[in-house]
């Protein structure tokens, strides 16, 4: 019979894996993470810079994480959802990119495809401005192009192949534009190799758990996008130990290097972004906290239960509550806050807060007042 587990120490065990020990550099940061995700919005910054800043990296190295190096330390792909992974991890996105190569045989695209890679031949790298007729089709009358996949451009189509199929390669980006390269340019030649179909599975297996500490087969399965019925077939195969968590109706996995008895929370008070791996899966994130707070970024203002952008905060192995933060005219303004007290003092909300300000280097401006969280 599976081992129980209390709730408060699969808590524990969960913050633990995310934003312990501390690092300094982007690099240790998403090594141990596996992956970043990427998102256009900069209410407060960026996505990733958030994730690494909740990781207690300074505001200049997080930055920096989309710049050029002497060395390359990341490249996009699909992981969770698009995300920066470490260059390491190459080998092993190889069954990814033999599936992208299956489900597009077709040659719609190969005159642009030959053409971006004429191009890439003849400059080393590209943006999308380099194209002929740059990224998206302007004639379209739409005001907000977006990332509207049916404006985009052949050349656009066919550089976003190549990415998935692996000929092309972004490590860094300049003013937010991805930077094009040969795969073989891009990537340091050690790790310019594919590992086949149940090393790539183990890796990605292996990693969601490392950074969930513990968790559902439905939970490790998320992390990268995999099927539950091969996630769990590999988790039997490694032989990985299972756990009874306390409320949790279906039996858990616990990471093999889990030290239960050291294990701490958040050092101190945490904002993270709702596309943190923390609370990726809304599922877990009430399992573990009682909370299933959903994105409202694209609900309209009028039917928001919250506010636009919410992100929650995290106080020792606990999560008592959330705030909606946005930068505007050099203040980050708070607009909407819900607070349990009895899980936690309120100046952990404001400590929070002030340190999200920090990373923007802004004042804080309280817009509204926090009301009441229900219980969990």
């Amino acid at each position: 019979m599976p081992e129980s587990m209390r709730l408060s120490d699969a808590r524990r065990i969960a913050l633990a894996a995310q934003l312990r020990p501390k690092a300094t550099r982007f690099k240790t940061v998403l090594e141990r993470l596996g992956c970043i995700q990427l998102d256009t919005i900069s209410a407060v910054r960026r996505a990733h810079e958030l994730t690494l800043l909740s990781r207690d990296l300074d505001v200049e190295e997080a930055v920096r994480s989309l710049e050029r190096r002497r060395s390359p330390v990341a490249f996009e792909y699909w992981a969770h959802a698009m995300s920066l992974l470490p260059v390491s991890a190459w080998p092993y996105l190889a069954r990814r990119r033999r599936a992208w190569r299956e489900r597009y045989e077709d040659d719609s695209l190969a005159v642009a495809e030959a053409e971006v890679l004429a191009l890439l031949a003849e400059r080393g790298a590209i943006t999308v401005s380099d194209f002929p007729s740059g990224a998206m089709h302007r004639d379209l009358g739409t005001g907000n192009m977006g990332d509207s996949w049916n404006h985009r451009t052949d050349h656009k189509h066919a550089v976003e192949r190549l990415l998935w199929f692996g000929e092309v390669a972004c490590t860094h980006r300049v003013g937010f534009k991805r930077v094009y390269q040969l795969a073989e340019r891009a990537i340091p030649a050690e790790h310019l190799w594919d590992a086949d179909d149940e090393a790539c599975l183990r890796y990605m297996v292996t990693t969601a758990l490392r950074n969930l500490g513990v968790g559902t087969t439905k939970d490790v399965a998320d992390y990268f996008r995999l099927k539950i019925a091969e996630t769990e077939r590999v988790l039997r195969e490694l032989e990985t130990e299972q756990v009874a968590v306390e409320g949790w109706k279906t039996k858990a996995w616990i990471d093999p290097q889990v030290r239960r008895g050291r294990i701490t929370g958040a050092e101190r008070p945490v904002a993270v972004s709702m596309f943190d791996q923390l609370v990726w899966l809304r599922e877990r994130m009430d399992r573990l906290w009682g909370h299933g707070w959903k994105i409202e970024i694209y609900v309209p203002e009028p039917q928001r239960t919250f506010g636009y952008y919410c992100l929650p905060i995290f106080v020792g192995s606990d999560l008592p509550g959330r705030v909606a933060l946005r930068r505007s005219n050099g203040e980050l303004v708070v607009e909407a806050a819900e607070w349990d007290d009895a899980r936690a003092d309120r100046e952990h909300l404001h400590a929070a807060v002030e340190r999200a300000a920090a990373w923007v280097g802004a004042g804080v401006r309280w817009k509204a007042e926090p009301r009441p969280l229900e219980p969990a």
